[in-house]
C-alpha cells in the first residue's frame, strides 16, 4: 500500500484524472497531482464536515450529493454552478446518482428519482419503486437501478418507467458496477451476480463473496474487483465464471472509494487519512 495523498483527514469521494485527483475533505474540495501528491487547488464548499458525502465527475464538471442536498461545480476551479435542494429529511434524502451528457440522475429514498436537465436545470420527479435505490447506473438509453428490497430494475430514460426487472434477493443491491454489456450486481447478502445487459438475465451467481457488505469496484485485467471494507478486504474474481482468484487483506474501515486504474487501485477509507494506492498484481 502507498500513500499518494496527505490530507490530515477522511477522504469521503474523490475522481481521478490523468494528471489529477479532485476529492472532498471535510470541508474542502482538494485538486491533488496524481503524480507528487501536491495540492494545486483548494476551496471550502461545505459549511460542515461530513461523512456521507459522494461525488461523481466528468470532463467539465463535479457532481456532489450531501444528504438532500445536489452540488455542481465546475471541475477546473471548484466554481460553484449552483445546489439545489431535492429533498428535506430522511425520509427524502438523496440515496444515488448518475449522470449522462445531458442529465443528472438521483435517486431519493423510498423510490423517487428526481432528474435535472444539464442546460436549462430544470428539476422533474419520477415515482418508479416503492423500495429506495442506492445504487445507479447509466446504460445506453436506460439506468440500471439496485434496490434496498433485492431487485435490479431497468428503466427508460425519458420517462423513467420500469421496463424490466430481477429479483436478486431480499436484501438491498447496494454496489452496481457495467463492463459494456455486462453489470455485476452486489447484495447485502454476500451475493455476487453477474447479469447479462441484453438479455436481462442472470448468467452467473457466486454466494458468500464477503463475511459483510462488499462493493463492485471495477475491472482489473480479465478479472473484477471487490472491496469488503468491514473485512479489511479486497478479492479478485474471474469476471465471466466468478471464480475466485486471490484475496488481498489490507487495513480498511467500515466504507470508503475506489478508482481502478492500469494495475493500481486507489482507495479511501475511514482509517486512511487521505488516499492510498494499491497494487493489485502483487501477490
Amino acid at each position: 500500500m502507498e500513500h499518494i495523498a496527505k490530507l490530515g483527514g477522511i477522504v469521503t469521494g474523490f475522481h481521478v484524472t490523468e494528471q489529477c485527483i479532485d476529492c472532498i475533505c471535510g470541508k474542502d474540495l482538494v485538486k491533488i497531482d496524481k503524480h507528487s501528491g501536491e495540492i494545486i487547488c483548494q476551496k471550502e464548499v461545505f459549511e460542515k464536515e461530513g461523512l456521507s458525502r459522494k461525488l461523481t465527475a466528468d470532463d467539465e464538471q463535479i457532481f456532489i450529493y450531501d444528504f438532500c442536498t445536489l452540488y455542481i461545480l465546475k471541475r477546473k476551479n471548484y466554481e460553484l454552478i449552483g445546489k439545489w435542494q431535492l429533498g428535506r429529511d430522511l425520509s427524502s434524502d438523496i440515496c444515488g446518482l448518475a449522470i449522462d451528457s445531458d442529465t443528472v440522475y438521483c435517486s431519493i429514498r423510498n423510490g423517487k428519482i428526481i432528474t435535472l436537465d444539464r442546460q436549462s436545470y430544470r428539476v422533474k420527479e419520477f415515482p418508479v419503486s416503492e423500495s429506495s435505490m442506492w445504487s445507479v447506473k447509466t446504460y445506453t438509453s436506460y439506468l440500471a437501478c439496485g434496490t434496498v428490497d433485492g431487485r435490479v430494475l431497468l428503466l427508460d430514460k425519458a420517462a423513467l418507467s420500469v421496463e424490466r426487472e430481477l429479483v436478486l434477493g431480499k436484501k438491498n443491491i447496494g454496489s452496481l458496477y457495467l463492463d459494456g454489456e455486462t453489470l455485476y450486481a452486489a447484495g447485502h447478502d454476500g451475493k455476487l451476480f453477474k447479469i447479462g445487459m441484453k438479455s436481462f438475465v442472470i448468467e452467473s451467481s457466486m454466494k458468500n463473496v464477503h463475511k459483510k457488505i462488499f462493493d463492485c469496484a471495477g475491472i482489473y485485467k480479465d478479472m473484477l474487483v471487490t472491496v469488503s471494507f468491514p473485512c479489511s478486504e479486497i478479492a479478485l474474481w474471474n469476471k465471466d465464471t466468478l471464480e475466485k482468484i486471490k484475496v488481498i487483506n489490507t487495513p480498511l474501515k467500515l466504507s470508503g472509494r475506489t478508482h481502478i486504474e492500469n494495475n493500481y487501485m486507489y482507495i479511501s477509507s475511514r482509517n486512511i487519512a487521505g488516499i492510498d494506492r494499491i497494487e493489485l498484481g502483487e501477490s
